[in-house]
């Protein structure tokens, strides 16, 4: 029995590992998708400034 316990312990350090990296994971993909909006945001301003027209404006 005792040879199991490292066996288990290891799998549990493993699960840690993979959620953590899960999670950082998808802290990056949180950032890039604020990045996005940022940037698409900037785009509508840009383009709106050159049109000369508010998109939001019936």
């Amino acid at each position: 029995m005792d040879e199991e316990r490292p066996v288990i312990e290891g799998q549990a350090a493993l699960r840690r590992e993979v959620r953590d990296g899960f999670a950082k994971v998808n802290g990056r993909f949180d950032a890039l998708e604020a990045k996005m909006d940022q940037n698409q945001a900037q785009i509508v301003e840009l383009l709106t400034a050159l049109v000369g027209k508010n998109p939001n404006a019936s």
